[in-house]
């Protein structure tokens, strides 16, 4: 549901990062509910934004939303039972679990913040990431970049490094969209040489992409797929209702019951609400500078009688140019 932008937003949101909150803002969560939707549903008509974002009280979040996934990834069995599952290892066992978890480069730039990253009994390293968007950047090569990050915080620094210490680590993108066209629901890459086949480099990195429009793969794995679209145990799609599968289904109930999920809600209103307002502005500005355009004015001009910066105006005149090619 959200996009990187809004992704974002959410995670610098002072009550889902955890900064902020505690009983006595938790007790204005409902007193102040109605009015939020008061203002999300103003804002997001004057937006124009009400039929693509339809947010209400009762919307329903599904684990391939952001939010709902890192809450519940937070939970250790549910965290479990999701990578034993895409693992195809029923008795998978992990040692730690993180959620946000950010990592850094070795000068310290170009941070990545993980969704759900984990350690199993036998120290592979987990990083797991829902990406609903992928039509704004490469997945491909974003897995490439995660998977070299990883490795950077894992060699201890001040001693003589030995690669072979290296632990294995498997970084899976959970998407919406078949990014490689083949109607699978699960693609699992990992280095091999060309020029003699069966020849592995046996590196220990795994890529794994995951695809919820297929039905083609393991049935228990297209089942929590299709669960994930639609975080229902009823959902018709589930064919395979696996004891893991209940039992997150469970987790999910709980996390949805929970205050923290009522502090993430009302974080996604409030962003939701920004985004409502800055998108409407915008729009009015358009139409203003559309009209003025109208009647034979330019930006240094519109600029002026609007009291906007004439770059601000520029770039609208562009928007307007390319609509209406």
């Amino acid at each position: 549901m959200p996009d990187m932008a809004f992704k974002d937003s959410l995670l610098n949101d002072p009550i889902h990062s955890g900064q902020g909150g505690g009983d006595s803002s938790y007790r204005d969560f409902q007193e102040g509910r109605k009015l939020m939707m008061e203002e999300l549903r103003r804002s997001m008509k004057m937006s124009r934004l009400i039929e693509e974002l339809p947010f209400s009280e009762d919307m329903e979040f599904n684990l391939s939303d952001f939010a709902l996934f890192l809450s519940v990834m937070k939970n250790r069995e549910a965290h479990q039972n999701v990578l034993s599952i895409i693992m195809e290892e029923p008795e998978l066992q992990l040692a730690e679990i993180h959620v946000e978890e950010v990592v850094l480069n070795r000068i310290g730039k170009r941070a990545i913040r993980l969704d759900a990253w984990a350690v199993d009994n036998r120290n592979r390293h987990y990083a797991t990431e829902m990406q609903n968007d992928t039509e704004k950047d490469d997945v491909r090569r974003r897995a490439r970049y995660y998977q070299g990050l990883l490795d950077t915080p894992l060699l201890k620094s001040g001693r003589e490094t030995r690669y072979r210490h290296l632990p294995s680590t498997i970084v899976t993108f959970i998407t919406q969209e078949d990014i490689f066209g083949r109607d699978l629901a699960k693609y699992t890459f990992k280095e091999q040489c060309q020029e003699i086949a069966g020849l592995c480099l046996e590196d220990g990195t795994t890529k794994i992409f995951l695809n919820m429009t297929s039905r083609n793969g393991d049935p228990t794995l297209v089942s929590l797929l299709q669960y994930m679209k639609k975080t229902r145990l009823d959902n018709p799609e589930v064919v395979i209702r696996d004891e893991r599968i209940r039992k997150l289904d469970e987790i999910v109930t709980e996390v949805k019951q929970s205050e923290e999920w009522e502090a993430v809600k009302m974080s996604i209103l409030s962003v939701g609400i920004e985004r409502g307002r800055e998108e409407g502005l915008h729009g009015k500005l358009k139409e203003q500078t559309a009209k003025k355009l109208a009647k034979g004015k330019n930006a240094e001009v519109i600029a002026e009688e609007l009291e906007e910066e004439l770059p601000v105006i520029e770039q609208l005149i562009r928007e307007l140019e390319e609509e209406q090619k």
